[in-house]
């Protein structure tokens, strides 16, 4: 019986989130006013990272955690041309709870839970009658209140140290209808949590995810009716565009010297980016093509005089990128592996490849402005900072 303990807490855990979340969605009256609301039960196995999980957790050691999601969405079948196309995709908002309080390092406690709000768009690739295979996006905010970063009362958080964080998630799902109300399907999804070194520690959760989903329809759904496609004039061809970003990044290697003289702090410093991009628009929602990058890091002079090398660092870097779109409406999101042409600035050492990933929101009534976030890494996996843009196509 006690070693069934901890797995009945993590279940009461989901349980009352569970009943904290469709209390909310119902309204406490028991009707649910979304299209389509679904659970997720699912199981993560943490991503092994040579960096730290040796001495966290280990030789070999990647922990596992259980994750509940809660999804409340509503099906496009407006007349957008987006909709027929993308074969009616639901957009909504989703909860998720990721019980990461209950690792256990090697030396005592781990880090907290984590608790994540989010937007998503879930498309299905193939429809065959009561079966559909498709795929998910999720980007939103995700928080951890209950355990900080202490070097002396908490030293083992350092996966993530800050309250608020990004939620990054990708995945491919199955599922069928089981009744016209009622569906069953099981996911695999790759999931991100980070600040973007806006805090230190942050050496980011990666963990793929495996779970099962109960989803729960309108009675209606399956019965709306197609609407008159409204063509809005596109046309295959080039699209060009420029971006400016701006964000900010705490400094590793001070931070590193601070705890070593027995302080915590993080300054904090900018960082800018700046890109132009050639891509071609094969398709409403698909785009592929180049794009040049420009990373300007103005404390790399403070990265030297606390990283202990005695190297002195160049605050620009450049990079060409093979860059991919997708686009639903006014939304995009980017995806981009890049090189470096030139790069040292100190943040990232002996790195050639880096990787891009930004959601994007435009505004077609100001000339094609847009606005976003943009998330840069290295070794798919290691976020270095986070960034609000802003550009315009052409």
């Amino acid at each position: 019986m006690l070693s069934l303990r901890p797995q009945i807490q993590k279940l009461m855990k989901a349980y009352r989130f569970t009943i904290i979340i469709l209390l909310a969605i119902t309204g406490f009256s028991g009707r649910v006013a979304a299209q389509n609301v679904s659970l997720y039960f699912g199981e993560n196995k943490t991503l092994y990272d040579s960096r730290y999980y040796g001495a966290l957790f280990g030789e070999g050691i990647a922990p596992t955690f259980p994750t509940f999601d809660v999804k409340i969405g509503w099906a496009d079948y407006s007349s957008s041309p987006y909709a027929s196309l993308c074969k009616h995709p639901e957009v909504g908002v989703g909860f998720q709870f990721d019980g990461v309080g209950d690792i256990k390092t090697a030396s005592g406690p781990g880090i907290g839970n984590i608790y994540s709000i989010y937007g998503y768009l879930d498309r299905p690739i193939i429809s065959a009658g009561r079966f559909s295979l498709g795929y998910s996006g999720e980007f939103g905010l995700a928080f951890m209140f209950n355990k900080r970063f202490d070097p002396v009362v908490n030293p083992n958080v350092v996966i993530i140290s800050s309250p608020v964080n990004n939620h990054i998630s990708l995945g491919l799902q199955a599922q069928y209808d089981i009744t016209p109300r009622y569906d069953v399907g099981l996911g695999l999804f790759f999931n991100h949590t980070s600040n973007g070194a806006v805090y230190f520690p942050n050496k980011g959760l990666n963990a793929f995810e495996l779970a099962l989903r109960l989803g729960m329809h309108n009675p209606a759904h399956g019965q709306e009716a197609e609407r008159e496609v409204v063509d809005d004039g596109f046309k295959r061809g080039f699209q060009f565009g420029v971006q400016a970003s701006c964000g900010i990044m705490s400094n590793e290697a001070k931070f590193d010297r601070y705890i070593e003289e027995g302080v915590w702090v993080n300054d904090h410093y900018p960082k800018y980016s700046f890109e132009v991009n050639a891509l071609y628009r094969y398709c409403r929602t698909q785009a592929s093509g180049l794009g040049f990058d420009l990373f300007v890091t103005p404390f790399c002079a403070e990265i030297a005089a606390n990283d202990g090398r005695g190297e002195s660092y160049d605050p620009v870097s450049v990079g060409i990128s093979v860059l991919h779109e997708f686009s639903y409406r006014n939304f995009s999101t980017m995806v981009g592996v890049g090189r470096y042409l030139h790069h040292n600035d100190g943040i990232a050492r002996n790195k050639i490849l880096y990787q891009l990933v930004s959601m994007k929101y435009t505004f077609p009534q100001l000339a094609n402005m847009y606005a976003g976030v943009v998330l840069k890494a290295h070794k798919f996996m290691a976020a270095e900072s986070i960034q609000l843009c802003i550009g315009k196509r052409f």
